[in-house]
């Protein structure tokens, strides 16, 4: 019986692998074979059941693996607690119950949404005292309410790992050495707004900040399409007590002296494309380091790669 379930695995993972890679070659992706190998070896599920899917997300057009595989692995923890429903791949898309993606970024919104509803939240929001500030100068402030441009990926990634709180968050463009924030560039020119809002801080006997509400934080993504909204339970298009009604939460930042309007649409720059192609993937090359201008430096350690001994002990000047 043991031999027999070894064997049915392997051929449900054959069956899968072929099926991938009809995919990539009926889309006229090259190297697919190849591709399919590299899939084999990160995809983490029984049977290798997600590569078909992984595939589906390379052939249209969105290519960075190892995002693909970072949602794919939450998808499948998920899966797995039964916690979410079996997702299906559909001539028109991957569907999950009554849900239905052709888009990475929003198929990976909903993963991150609904990992989040079962993460344990921290008790009682922030151990800062009620007297902290963020270290960053907001763009505008007023009424409680301060804005921050997040305007390049070291600043999200600053600003998701407690540089305006002292908390982290799960918004995936603020996580470090992170490529999904050039992902929403690329694939809607998203503008990123962080908005901290004292209004929905709360006070701990101890005077300690209390974060519990998720709309003490809020990122205000003005795409080329239109607002979109995360608060701090991460389930992008979603917010407490507003839902998906953006006009709503707008006019409220409106009520409180907010010059929305400020809060615009940037296309890419070609020094953004330039930083991208520099320092969008870790190098551990002593010589290309020191060759980088200072600024490209701290841009790349502000990305969230590390450096290595070498790179580390140039910089201190040992």
């Amino acid at each position: 019986m043991k031999l027999f379930e070894i064997y049915n695995g392997l051929f449900e993972s054959k069956k899968t692998e072929i099926e991938g890679l009809n995919i990539l070659n009926r889309n006229g992706v090259e190297n697919g074979e190849s591709i399919i190998q590299q899939m084999v070896k990160m995809d983490k599920s029984n049977n290798q059941k997600n590569i078909p899917i992984m595939a589906y997300i390379y052939a249209n057009g969105y290519t960075d693996l190892n995002n693909i595989t970072s949602i794919m692995d939450e998808y499948n923890a998920l899966e797995i607690k039964q916690r979410i429903k079996p997702a299906q791949l559909t001539k028109t898309g991957i569907v999950i119950g009554d849900r239905q993606f052709t888009d990475f970024i929003k198929f990976s919104e909903f993963i991150h949404g609904e990992t989040n509803k079962y993460t344990e939240k921290p008790k009682g929001g922030s151990s800062v005292d009620s007297g902290f500030k963020a270290e960053k100068k907001p763009i505008w402030s007023g009424n409680g309410i301060d804005i921050y441009n997040g305007d390049n990926v070291g600043k999200c990634i600053n600003y998701t790992q407690g540089g305006l709180t002292d908390m982290a968050y799960g918004f995936c463009i603020g996580q470090p050495g992170n490529t999904m924030y050039k992902s929403y560039r690329d694939s809607k020119i998203s503008t990123f707004y962080f908005i901290i809002d004292k209004n929905h801080f709360g006070t701990n006997e101890d005077g300690s900040v209390n974060l519990d509400d998720p709309l003490h934080i809020v990122v205000f993504d003005n795409t080329s399409h239109g607002v979109e909204l995360t608060d701090a339970d991460n389930s992008t298009g979603t917010i407490s007590m507003y839902g998906d009604d953006v006009e709503a939460y707008i006019d409220y930042l409106k009520s409180q002296g907010v010059p929305v309007e400020k809060m615009m649409n940037k296309p890419k720059t070609p020094q953004e494309d330039e930083e991208e192609r520099l320092l969008g993937q870790p190098n551990d090359s002593l010589e290309w380091f020191m060759k980088l201008p200072i600024e490209y430096k701290s841009a790349y350690i502000g990305r969230g790669h590390r450096l290595t001994n070498d790179q580390f002990d140039y910089l201190i000047g040992r």
